[in-house]
């Protein structure tokens, strides 16, 4: 296997053994359309306050394209006698998160509405793609996700470097979650099929492939076509949060963005800008999450990603949005 010069592999696991050498935050792929660019560049500068303030200002104002968004999914009139984020995230929780039986209904009566809506959550950042706006950056962090989405993610980080987008370490932000059995089964595991990041040739099946997230991503980036000066010139770090037990039920949760975050932030990543990979539409929210834990006098964040697809669904991209403005709460 090659690896990288200055890779050691370190796993945070819940008493924090894991350290690493590379950073990345999954999210990204081309560029968001002018308009949004232009926000983001000045009105809104990524530096300072990123995706966040496409919804609400400073002072917690709804932006007039989330309202109008609210207005045509089926919100009545806010009210003055109380905070506007709070009486939108107490609706949004109610009727745009997926809910049980509710989620066959929220499909098709969102899918009926995409014309008129599709547009406004692409101006509030939760469809185009987005590219990076600095350079050089003291890491990259890549979100985890399922095989298929770490994959692109990835692949868009590698496709930055290629564009001489640079950086000095590399995090993989993942956990413990057991791997899903009809995307991330052993066959998918080991082939390439569907996906814009390729094998490498000279890679070789291991003898026992993994049976979590963090494993998994190991697996893709031991396995992956990655630049030869990239692998040499980063440090790259895997960042393992534990699975969680739930206090009512006592079942294990998988760990959130927010606890992988939080165990990245265990590991005393050097202080400084980070380049964070996501895709849409989870792009904005995994931008809030990492700024709302990350002390902002020591770190500032530029967080992309490609595009959502056009196969998902408005009732995907609205759930997004309920738990995006759940974050700002």
């Amino acid at each position: 296997m090659r690896h990288s010069k200055k890779m050691w592999l370190a796993i945070l696991r819940a008493p924090l053994v894991f350290v690493g050498g590379m950073i990345i935050t999954l999210l990204g792929m081309a560029s968001l359309n002018a308009d949004l660019d232009a926000r983001r560049s000045n009105e809104y500068p990524v530096a300072s306050s990123g995706f966040s303030t496409l919804l609400f200002d400073e002072n917690g104002r709804p932006s007039f394209e989330l309202m109008q968004l609210l207005k045509i999914v089926g919100m009545d009139n806010l009210n003055e006698s109380e905070e506007p984020i709070a009486q939108i995230n107490r609706w949004a929780q109610k009727n745009l998160l997926r809910q049980g039986e509710r989620w066959e209904e929220q499909t098709s009566r969102f899918e009926e509405l995409k014309t008129k809506i599709k547009p406004l959550l692409a101006d509030l950042g939760f469809v185009n793609a987005t590219a990076p706006q600095f350079n050089p950056y003291q890491g990259a962090i890549v979100h985890g996700a399922l095989l298929p989405t770490v994959r692109l993610r990835l692949y868009y980080l590698v496709e930055q470097w290629k564009k001489g987008v640079r950086f000095t370490h590399l995090y993989f932000l993942s956990g413990e979650r057991p791997l899903e059995g009809q995307y991330e089964n052993n066959q998918a595991l080991v082939t390439e099929e569907g996906s814009p990041l390729k094998i490498r040739r000279e890679w070789q099946v291991p003898a026992e492939l993994p049976k979590t997230e963090c494993g998994m991503i190991q697996l893709v980036w031991e396995q992956s076509d990655i630049p030869n000066d990239m692998r040499e010139q980063i440090n790259v770090h895997f960042i393992n949060a534990p699975m969680k037990q739930d206090i009512r039920s006592a079942k294990l949760l998988r760990p959130t963005t927010d606890d992988s975050v939080e165990r990245w932030l265990q590991a005393l990543p050097p202080h400084g800008r980070y380049l964070a990979i996501s895709n849409a539409p989870y792009t904005h929210r995994q931008d809030v999450v990492i700024r709302k834990l990350a002390p902002k006098d020591d770190f500032e964040f530029d967080t992309i990603g490609p595009a959502a697809e056009d196969r998902v669904k408005m009732a995907i991209l609205l759930d997004e949005l309920a738990r995006t403005i759940f974050q700002k709460q």
